[in-house]
């Protein structure tokens, strides 16, 4: 009888190859899944599954999907060991399956045929596994960062084939989930891995949820934050999330029932019925969240004033109501335990891994977003209405009931919670309130801090004084006698208010103190914000972070004329709900007005304005919107604001000088999208001498002659414009190709065909997608060549090409005989010619936009996937695809040597 791992010990030399040996382990919990990305021979992905001590495993050269139906083909190989699950790096070139290899996704999985899940039973799960193997049909549930849902592997009529399907569950998605390229573990893509810095491997038992044995815990009491007294500033071994305005909840999930517990241990369970539902759909038996309850107000931030009006409502009548109007959700950051593995001494890091494996997202129930970088998450938190963030060590434990300083809350006010020791009477007498007196606690005894008579609403007064009313008492709980000013109510102590102020006097008092709210999460005796303690010292409420954040939060005026003011600048708007881009038909997807574009340009403008600087503009402008009037515009001679920089240029056609704009600078930017500028095509040359420029000249409007020995006729790229002749037969006739599917997959081919050339050539080349059908190649440069030199260029490439793959390729200039093919377009390699530039959108429905990508993204990628609505997002978590291509310039002289 074979060992298990004898096949695989067979086909490799450990002396050469990176990969672990053959190693059988025995472990416990949940059973691991783990796909890992390789580019061998041919690109494909590893599914693998852990299973009697070694991992199953199968070969998905297309990669999984989230179509349910897509049948994608698994090619079983041989078991590998249970180690090699972490396993990524470089397999030598002449050793078995040669290349890179990163860990694409991991996690746990359980079989679910009949909704039956085994992930807290790892012998009745394995049992199951066996039988289903056996049989030739599993039926999985996946809990990965990427893969989540139910998944079916059958094997055909042939042993060693098997399709990877994915069933219809509340998980499927759009076919973008291969454009994720990175890994889990390390972040590198494939072609970033050889050059990941040295580290210790992960230990391939950490990554997936593992942790001693325990039963789900009951009444733990959450682990809580220190204040910092500095600004927040980026640490490395710390993460940030944001600082939420909400209930504190640890949320017990145990066989079915869910149990919501407040930081005060009152149970919340009744309150949000539609989280309580949601939990109950995390398909596991045991799990323990720490998260926070928040609720949202009319424009979609979190508000604590409405989330108190929810907890008023009790009967099932207003709870009805309220799941409307005031609707919530439980943002989770932690998770304590899951199917009966208790991972509080796991690391934050760790924790954080098994929370976005394991937790199932839905509509009330979501993962908090978390970032390295504290300034950029701190912005964002308070442009989002947040009250700051919260940074926590990487490598900290989970420690209940104790305020560490492993997590440090920084807030964007001075604030602190104090204890209600009494109220004085205000105008009106007894039954009247004055302000409150307020304290904290320190060895025991509170000590009275100052009075707080400002901030308050009728409907705050109201609620204080009835809840005050049940708690009045003879004697002053404070020790020593308070300063009055007025007849004073004492209170039993069992009030808390969050109160702004300014600064701690000399005395210990509060300056300038302004009650924001009751706090009925927290317990009174907890409360220790004396002057000794540090509470955060930030910048004015709510202060964006930079011109970016100050421009949105001016957006956010309903008006429909605005006046943008800022330091050095300002620009009027005007028609601010005009509608730039309609809705579709069915009233499902809302129009994008002028005031959302110009969200956007000021949000992208750090990645798009690198990509305009300096450049000729040609502007498509559309006043009125898409479906309105629309004209190119070259030149500018109108009247324009201070800020917009122009440069003079000789035209050989209309012969004299003219000006153009330049997308310099921010405001510039926004004014465009003002006068209704919906796409910027850009000139591939810069109006600025660098060290890379063969030419020093900046006369560019004297004449033709000074023209073409300016800089602005060196470019900075080769362009290969790829536009495909495949029509989709709902075309006008005479109308150029609609988009459609089976054209860009083919423009795609050759997109890789080109790529692979140049890469032949020693060249690195960057693409995108043009916005609409096509694509666009760039090969950065240096300014040693003119237009028709680097044209030239282009046209070898591109005939080089066509040669090789005739029926799919054409460079042909009559449009009739390009009807079937792809067109390689090198004729945008003339001076004044334009493409749209990157993140630009497109004046069409749908607001496409031109999207950067890497060459692996481009695998999977369609122009309907990178819209205005949904590109921020991806630049939050992928980074700009472009941020380099001004810096990774290549010498043509060193590739083409003596040729040039």
């Amino acid at each position: 009888m074979k060992r298990p791992l004898e096949k695989y010990a067979q086909k490799r030399k450990f002396t050469k190859t990176p990969e672990p040996g053959p190693k059988v382990v025995t472990r416990t919990g949940p059973l691991l899944f783990i796909v890992q990305k390789h580019a061998a021979r041919r690109l494909h992905y590893d599914f693998r599954l852990e299973l009697d001590g070694v991992l199953k495993s199968w070969a998905v050269p297309k990669g999984p999907s989230l179509q349910p139906g897509e049948k994608r083909l698994a090619v079983e190989v041989e078991d590998h060991p249970f180690d090699y699950a972490s396993f990524e790096g470089v397999i030598p070139e002449k050793e078995y399956g040669a290349g890179n290899v990163i860990v694409w996704d991991c996690g746990v999985y359980s079989p679910d045929e009949g909704s039956e899940y085994s992930f807290g039973d790892r012998e009745e799960a394995e049992e199951r596994l066996r039988r289903e193997l056996a049989n030739g049909k599993l039926s999985i549930f996946l809990r990965g960062e990427k893969l989540k849902g139910s998944f079916a592997l059958v094997r055909t009529t042939t042993d060693k084939q098997w399709l990877l399907i994915k069933h219809k569950d509340r998980f499927v998605g759009p076919d973008t989930l291969l454009a994720q390229n990175t890994s889990v573990l390390s972040g590198a893509t494939l072609d970033e891995i050889a050059a990941v810095a040295a580290r210790e491997r992960f230990s391939a038992g950490l990554l997936a949820p593992a942790g001693p044995a325990e039963s789900l815990p009951r009444n733990l009491s959450p682990m809580l934050a220190e204040s910092g007294d500095e600004d927040p500033m980026t640490q490395a071994d710390w993460s940030y999330e944001p600082k939420l305005d909400g209930y504190r909840v640890l949320a017990y999930i145990d066989n079915g029932e869910v149990f919501l517990q407040s930081r005060r241990g009152i149970d919340l369970t009744p309150m949000f019925p539609e989280v309580v539902e949601d939990l109950q759909r995390q398909c596991i038996d045991t799990m323990l969240l720490d998260g926070e309850i928040v609720a949202l107000d009319g424009d979609g931030r979190p508000s604590f004033h409405a989330l108190q009006n929810r907890a008023q409502r009790k009967s099932t009548k207003e709870l009805t109501a309220a799941r409307r109007e005031n609707p919530v959700i439980f943002l989770c950051f932690d998770l304590l335990h899951f199917a009966g593995m208790n991972l509080r001494g796991a690391t934050y890091e760790e924790r954080r891994r098994y929370l976005t494996q394991c937790l199932l997202p839905s509509a009330h129930v979501q993962l908090i977003h978390t970032s390295d970088n504290a300034e950029q998450m701190y912005g964002a938190s308070l442009a989002s209405g947040f009250e700051g963030i919260v940074a926590k060590r990487r490598d900290s434990v989970y420690q209940p009931g104790k305020r560490a300083a492993t997590w440090v809350k920084y807030k964007s006010t001075r604030t602190g919670d104090f204890v209600v020791g009494g109220y004085t009477e205000g105008r009106g007498g007894r039954g009247k309130l004055g302000a409150l007196l307020l304290g904290y606690y320190k060895n025991k005894q509170l000590h009275y801090v100052g009075h707080s008579g400002s901030g308050f609403t009728d409907q705050s007064i109201k609620q204080f004084l009835a809840l005050a009313s049940t708690l009045e008492t003879k004697e002053s709980p404070f020790v020593g006698k308070p300063p009055l000013n007025a007849p004073a109510t004492w209170l039993t102590p069992d009030l808390v208010a969050e109160i702004q102020f300014d600064a701690w006097t000399p005395d210990g008092h509060l300056r300038s103190p302004v009650f924001l709210r009751l706090r009925d999460d927290i317990e009174a005796k907890e409360v220790r914000s004396g002057p000794d303690s540090k509470p955060a010292k930030t910048k004015a409420a709510k202060t964006p972070a930079n011109d970016i954040e100050r421009v949105v939060q001016q957006l956010d005026n309903k008006s429909q004329q605005l006046e943008l003011v800022l330091d050095n600048w300002k620009l009027r708007l005007t028609n601010l709900d005009r509608e730039y881009w309609p809705g579709d038909k069915s009233g499902k997807t809302p129009p994008i007005t002028k005031r959302e574009y110009l969200r956007y340009l000021a949000r992208v403008s750090p990645f798009m304005l690198p990509h305009l600087r300096d450049r000729p503009l040609t502007m498509i402008r559309m006043p009125e919107g898409i479906d309105g009037e629309r004209f190119f515009q070259k030149h500018w001679e109108q009247a324009k604001p201070e800020f917009v920089e122009t440069v003079s240029v000789f035209s050989e056609h209309k012969e004299g000088r003219h000006e153009y704009v330049m997308g310099n600078n921010l405001p510039t930017l926004l004014w465009l999208g003002q006068i209704g500028t919906l796409e910027f095509h850009i000139w591939h040359s810069r109006a600025k001498v660098a060290a890379d420029s063969k030419s020093k000249s900046t006369d560019y409007d004297s004449s033709i002659e000074a023209m073409e020995s300016s800089v602005l006729n060196y470019p900075d790229y080769l362009v290969f414009d790829i536009d495909p002749y495949i029509y989709s037969g709902k075309e006008a006739k005479g109308a150029e190709p609609e988009l459609n599917k089976k054209g860009f997959a083919v423009g795609k081919r050759v997109a890789f065909w080109i790529n692979d050339l140049l890469k032949e050539m020693s060249l690195t080349a960057r693409v995108k997608t043009s916005g609409k059908t096509g694509l666009h190649v760039f090969v950065p440069i240096e300014r040693t060549v003119t237009f028709d030199e680097a044209r030239h260029i282009c046209e070898m490439v591109g005939r080089h090409v066509m040669q090789a793959h005739p029926k799919e390729v054409t460079m042909e200039w009559a449009v009739v005989k390009r009807t079937g093919k792809i067109f390689i377009d090198y004729n945008m390699n003339v001076r004044g010619k334009t493409l749209n530039v990157a993140y630009s959108p497109r004046g069409v429905p749908g607001a496409p936009i031109s999207m950067p990508l890497t060459w692996e993204e481009l695998e999977a990628a369609e122009p309907g996937h990178f819209t205005l609505r949904n590109v921020l997002d991806r630049l939050e978590k992928a980074g700009d695809r472009w941020h380099d291509v001004l810096s990774i310039k290549q010498n043509l002289a060193k590739v083409f040597g003596s040729k040039r």
